[in-house]
């Protein structure tokens, strides 16, 4: 017979919690088009999130819960013989929430200090929004070096709404993903600039 103590319970709550139908691990989203140009002696990225809605995303935006998407860029520089250098990182961060009186959605996109903020009516806009950086300015040219080879690497995740505190508190080693890629790369960045 299992003797029943509060460590038992909490473990049965722990696995009731991080079930399967829950979706935090990586799943079959993914980046895709990462594409790394210089305009304007401005080092800039594209690329785009392939299947970053699910129903459960979809259906928590619609009952007015916001949702965080993060995008984590890194410029990288190639080593031989050696693990890759990163020469950057920059976090692009767009939040999502849905007035179900106006039935309008709202996102926000911070860029460090820089903040737009958009309104449209229609679920497929705003995925389509938020499924693509588009030109977000990485970093100056000048970061670059003529005899190096530079690439770019980038991964999504949208982090599940706020806990309330004695969850949070209690469970701060479980990583509440609902979406979380792998790193993608980008081809090899060609620098064409004088000098």
């Amino acid at each position: 017979m299992i003797k029943r103590t509060p460590l038992t319970a909490l473990l049965l709550i722990l696995i009731l919690l991080v079930s399967p139908e829950r979706p935090f691990a990586a799943g079959p989203e993914r980046m895709r088009r990462v594409t790394p140009e210089i305009v304007n002696q401005e080092i800039v990225v594209t690329a785009e999130l392939v299947d970053g809605f699910n129903r459960e995303i979809v259906n928590d935006i619609q009952d007015g819960i916001p949702k965080d998407f993060y995008y984590y860029l890194l410029l990288k520089r190639k080593q031989k013989n050696w693990f890759d250098e990163e020469v950057l990182a920059k976090t692009i961060r767009y939040t999502v929430k849905y007035d179900t009186l106006k039935k309008k959605y709202t996102i926000v996109q911070r860029d460090g200090e820089q903040v737009v903020e958009n309104t449209v009516d229609d679920i497929e806009t705003m995925k389509r929004i938020v499924s693509k950086i588009d030109h977000v300015k990485l970093a100056p040219i000048s970061f670059l070096k003529s005899r190096n080879r530079y690439y770019v690497s980038i991964k999504s995740q949208m982090k599940a709404a706020k806990l309330p505190f004695y969850v949070d508190y209690f469970l701060f080693f479980i990583p509440f993903l609902e979406i979380d890629t792998p790193w993608a790369d980008s081809d090899i960045l060609s620098i064409n600039r004088g000098g």
